[in-house]
């Protein structure tokens, strides 16, 4: 369905906004809000599929700029595509930034563009927000200038606590990406039946066949259903098998209180430290770890509140220095692809 959602009403004048080629990014709304933009959703099928799609979000994405004439502009690449809105277009605003997520690095669709994006964002004198110190290099090398900003940390709850819940289940946030060890979790939960695996998303109907009867296929949830499901499992079950990866599912438990089982990559170790237990994306090693999870599932949970203060501080302080960097003084001339 196409989908261009903000909350401004009215083309009226934007000091910033947040623009997302998608449906819809809790990163994107989080950030946004965090930042004092309006995010903007802009999703437009067209009849030439993919192609027909990202053209009429090229006009669609120029039209808008045109008429809030934002001060200051956010961009979420992927997709890379979402550059063409601003190249060879007049556009003036005082700060252009890109949220660059860790597909637009290291994902096999994107790779080949990465090199001239990060050369169109210098160009553009644009700065970017990523979220780890070797996505900070990348884009250091090719001359923009980054800002290391997880997902927004914030106290949502104190997990479940061993003694109000048995907590006999595993929750398995997935969208089905080509990074995600899915079969590996299929025989991770035939291995170990005493737990309740639910896997949320829509599976393609070979993932369904191939499930064990200890899984549940929870389907697309409310944001309320999935705060119900992640406040009353053992933990959370967040894996990648694509190296430099920080997942949502992983920040999302961190905020409730809740213990995960994470890739065993040094991204993930240093972000949450000896309150998650880490893992390589083997069947047997998922297993093994998510029988830990259960076991040692309110020790997790202590060390999650402990630790989650701290990151909410260093955020605060990665918070402040991007807000300096996106309200910059001056206005920037983006007519065909010129910095200022």
């Amino acid at each position: 369905m196409p989908t261009v959602t903000h909350t401004g009403g009215e083309a009226r004048p934007s000091r910033g906004l947040f623009i997302s080629w998608t449906r819809s990014n809790g990163r994107t709304l989080e950030l946004a809000r965090a930042l004092d933009l309006e995010p903007v959703f802009i999703y437009l099928p067209g009849g030439l599929g993919l192609i027909g799609r990202y053209a009429r979000q090229v006009r669609e994405t120029r039209r808008l700029l045109r008429d809030r004439a934002p001060v200051h502009v956010m961009l979420m690449l992927p997709p890379a595509p979402a550059l063409l809105a601003l190249v060879g277009h007049r556009t003036r605003f005082g700060s252009l930034t890109a949220d660059l997520h860790t597909g637009f690095f290291l994902d096999p669709k994107w790779r080949c563009a990465r090199g001239p994006a990060l050369r169109v964002l210098r160009r553009l004198g644009a700065s970017a927000v990523v979220t780890n110190e070797y996505l900070a290099t990348i884009s250091g090398r090719h001359g923009v200038d980054s800002v290391v900003l997880h997902d927004i940390i914030r106290e949502r709850g104190d997990g479940v606590r061993a003694s109000s819940s048995a907590a006999t289940s595993v929750l398995c946030p997935l969208s089905y990406a080509n990074d995600e060890p899915v079969d590996e979790i299929l025989e991770a939960a035939r291995l170990v039946p005493a737990l309740e695996w639910i896997l949320t998303g829509e599976p393609p109907e070979a993932v369904r066949a191939a499930a064990p009867p200890n899984v549940t296929f929870a389907g697309f949830v409310s944001d309320s259903e999935y705060e119900r499901l992640i406040r009353s499992v053992a933990g959370v079950c967040a894996l990648t098998t694509r190296a430099h990866t920080m997942q949502r599912a992983g920040y999302e438990a961190f905020n409730f209180g809740v213990p995960q089982v994470t890739s065993d990559f040094s991204e993930l170790r240093d972000f949450y430290g000896e309150s998650a237990l880490y893992t390589a994306s083997d069947a047997e090693a998922i297993a093994a770890a998510a029988r830990s999870l259960a076991d040692r599932r309110e020790e997790l949970r202590r060390r999650v509140l402990e630790l989650r203060p701290q990151r909410i501080a260093e955020q605060r302080r990665a918070l402040a220095r991007l807000t300096l960097m996106l309200h910059g003084s001056g206005s920037r001339d983006l007519a065909h692809g010129k910095g200022a």
